[in-house]
């Protein structure tokens, strides 16, 4: 069915042009989308009425070059995926630039334009955010029995607290894309189209062929006052003195001009009455264009996304359920094995369409993706996102290199513990003094290292050295009494250095 679409819009090129080669490579979506806007503009070609010949409107030759950048732009995109790398890399950051790109395939460069169009899908609803935690389920995430307190929405009248079945914002999501999906990709009946001309008669006419029995004559088309000597003798004079008499004209010196469509049985009565002589139809009404199973397009189809951060922090199974296996691309609505189920409270047929995607990030200093559900990784894609150090390039602060002081860190770090608890550059990207610097260090590396360590000051010793931390011998001469069962050889305290010397660590 999709490529009834390129060839029909096809037929209004040439062959050998660069018209007709555009057909050929372009996506279907924006096929869809350009034969929605010119259908609903009515600049879909020009029609030439002396020779009958189509060609392709000013208005599809401006979409050409459109089309072609957008085909270039145009990316594949997982259906369900998962940002996932160490905190500070910019997961959360990089998706809005993703769902941007998912949505239009326009990522602008400028951040705070970025930001501001992110937020105008939200508003729309294409758009929606949520995090995981652990005490988030089912009942938030699809659906639930919820309390309804008397005076608000669903219960504005009520006397007493009720109880309703809520949806939750993935199914609002799906029910939302869905919706679009289906208006978007649903086939129509065919339909024809004719145009009638008799210059000698000053007549024109045009004409929707309906069904096999019913023929719309549009109004705009000219009705002859005259006609010929023989027509009297055919019943078609009763079908025009009807057409007199019931339908919406406007007269002028030679003919009538139709303010409203008028139906007629067949094509000949049509043509017949039209012009006030004989006609079996065929002869007189040239077909002008045709619309075979062609897509409903009363609006565009758009990619809808849900974007849930830190997905690895929910208990997976408690909040997806049943529907885990309902965002496979293989079980989505319009694919091959499409799949829908019920729900167990609103008792719905419920199904997950195409063109919602999922994105995930998810803080391997978290939670290990080696510990994630099953189900879950055998259903996203994994897209790993490092440290990056060529952001903090030639980023120096008072001497100090941001990027030889990340590399350092995160190298020590790798060496103790692994790369899934490096640091992230996003840390260091809007420092713009040392006092800044200082700040980071203290109130964000420092805790990130306890946190990885588990308090191990030998380890965060090894990891940024001697400048930022104090290490200093106690000795048991502080105690009156000294039972040997409490006293160490040798006791150490740490602590963090009220000034910090950057000198070591980044040479």
């Amino acid at each position: 069915m999709n490529n009834l679409l390129p060839n029909k819009l096809r037929e209004l090129g040439e062959k050998g042009d660069s018209f007709v080669s555009i057909f050929q490579t372009t996506d279907i979506d924006w096929l869809s989308t350009l034969y929605h806007r010119l259908l609903r503009n009515g600049d879909l070609f020009e029609f030439n009425e002396q020779t009958y010949n189509r060609q392709p409107s000013a208005a599809i030759k401006k979409y050409i070059e459109f089309l072609q950048q957008k085909n270039q732009q145009k990316t594949v995109f997982s259906l369900n995926q998962i940002l996932y790398g160490p905190p500070g890399t910019g997961k959360t950051y990089n998706t809005i630039n993703k769902a941007l790109a998912i949505i239009d395939g326009n990522v602008p460069s400028e951040r705070k334009e970025a930001k501001a169009k992110f937020e105008e899908y939200r508003k729309s609803g294409q758009i929606e955010f949520v995090t995981f935690h652990q005490s988030y389920g089912y009942e938030e995430f699809v659906e639930g029995i919820r309390a309804i307190p008397v005076g608000e929405e669903g219960n504005e009248d009520g006397e007493e607290m009720i109880y309703a079945v809520k949806d939750g914002i993935f199914k609002r999501m799906s029910k939302t894309s869905l919706e679009n999906y289906t208006k978007s990709s649903n086939p129509i009946s065919s339909k024809r189209k004719f145009f009638l001309h008799a210059k000698t008669l000053n007549i024109q006419a045009e004409m929707i062929e309906e069904d096999a029995n019913t023929y719309r004559v549009l109004k705009g088309s000219k009705i002859r006052k005259g006609q010929a000597a023989s027509f009297e003798n055919y019943n078609y004079v009763a079908l025009k003195n009807k057409l007199l008499e019931h339908a919406k004209l406007k007269e002028e010196a030679e003919f009538y001009i139709m303010e409203e469509d008028y139906i007629f049985q067949s094509m000949s009565a049509a043509s017949s009455v039209i012009l006030g002589r004989q006609s079996n139809g065929y002869t007189d009404w040239k077909e002008i264009s045709v619309e075979n199973n062609l897509f409903n397009l009363d609006q565009e189809k758009r990619n809808y996304i849900l974007i849930i951060d830190e997905i690895n922090r929910g208990n997976i199974s408690k909040i997806f359920g049943e529907l885990i296996t309902l965002i496979e691309p293989s079980k989505r609505i319009g694919a091959d094995e499409a799949i829908k189920l019920q729900l167990p409270y609103s008792n719905e047929e419920f199904g997950v369409p195409q063109n919602l995607y999922i994105m995930g990030t998810m803080n391997t200093a978290d939670r290990s993706i080696a510990l994630m559900d099953t189900a879950l990784r055998r259903r996203f894609h994994f897209e790993e996102m490092m440290p990056d150090l060529e952001t903090l390039n030639d980023k120096m602060i008072e001497g100090i290199d941001l990027k030889k002081i990340l590399s350092t860190i995160n190298q020590r770090v790798e060496y103790l513990y692994d790369r899934d608890h490096t640091i992230g550059h996003a840390y260091f990207i809007d420092v713009k003094s040392k006092a800044d610097l200082d700040d980071v260090m203290r109130n964000k590396i420092f805790p990130l290292l306890q946190e990885y360590f588990y308090d191990d000051w030998e380890k965060i010793l090894m990891v940024l050295g001697d400048g930022f931390i104090e290490k200093r011998e106690v000795k048991s001469d502080i105690f009156d009494y000294k039972p040997d069962d409490y006293l160490e050889d040798e006791k150490f305290i740490y602590s963090i250095k009220e000034s910090f010397d950057y000198t070591k660590l980044q040479s």
